[in-house]
């Protein structure tokens, strides 16, 4: 027998599916699971494959053999006994996927939301904000968000910020009328390029695709102490896990550096895409 908990808007059930998909790796997985949260238009399950927020994932319910294609909208970077935490977004079922009643909208008025300070990885930018994608038992060291971001004008992954390292935030009138508080902070453009400089150097980025380790290659357009910008021919994924040699030359002998993909768009020549790594240390 299933067990099922009303949780605020949703339900807890535990109902064995199937999760399909490409994982960070760009390998296809086909793992037995079981949902943890439920929602009308949400799913939040575990499985073993890292995969990137964004990414498309086809959900079976083992019980009636529905299913359903869903978006990663969050996700946990650091597996827990070997399971990743994710939160899943429907976009189209086939039928009538969990045969569950949800509470009425009514029903949900004014129930607290989940409330997590949050930094984008691309511009720095922190607000404390609510999530009604997660319960608070999920916003731990790890957690990734997709959600749009004002300055960088696009969706963009936010990471989860600690308690000790939360931002102290000034009250003002709009915080004390529930409007979410963001830091003060100077201009976006300032912000974004604080501590880069346009130094153009050689970068070794080691990548695992395929299960086959590759290596690109590749020319700077501005360095930091904590990541890179880079032009390249080949296609990288938001969130990919790399390893990176900063201001490579052939035949030394360099520690990569665990680093991870921030950002990707096209270059003004329309033949490379710009790269933008974070390094993890």
């Amino acid at each position: 027998m299933d067990e099922k908990e009303h949780h605020g808007s949703r339900v807890k059930a535990a109902i064995p599916i199937r999760v399909r998909g490409m994982s960070t790796e760009h390998k296809f997985f086909d793992e037995a699971t079981e949902t943890v949260l439920l929602g009308p238009g949400l799913l939040v399950t575990r499985i073993q494959s890292r995969v990137d927020l964004e990414t498309e994932l086809f959900v079976i319910n083992s019980k009636n053999d529905v299913a359903g294609t869903f978006r990663v909208v969050w996700l946990n970077t650091q597996a827990k006994d070997g399971w990743h935490d994710i939160g899943l977004e429907l976009e189209e079922a086939e039928g009538e996927l969990w045969e569950i009643p949800f509470p009425a909208e009514e029903e949900e008025a004014g129930l607290p939301a989940a409330q997590a300070w949050l930094a984008c990885q691309l511009c720095h930018e922190k607000l404390l904000t609510s999530l009604p994608q997660a319960e608070d038992e999920f916003l731990c060291e790890g957690f990734l968000i997709a959600r749009t971001c004002e300055h960088c004008k696009a969706t963009t992954p936010w990471e989860f910020i600690p308690a000790e390292a939360e931002p102290a935030a000034e009250p003002t009138a709009a915080g004390a009328a529930g409007v979410t508080p963001t830091m003060k902070k100077k201009p976006y453009i300032e912000s974004r390029t604080k501590g880069r400089a346009p130094l153009e150097t050689d970068i070794k980025v080691i990548r695992q695709k395929y299960g086959t380790i590759l290596e690109d290659v590749c020319r700077t357009l501005n360095v930091s102490r904590h990541g890179a910008y880079f032009l390249t021919a080949e296609i990288y994924t938001v969130g990919e896990r790399v390893s990176v040699v900063l201001h490579y030359k052939e035949g030394d002998l360099s520690l990569p550096v665990p680093a991870y993909v921030v950002r990707v768009e096209p270059a003004k020549d329309r033949v490379h895409n710009a790269v933008a790594v974070k390094l993890e240390r």
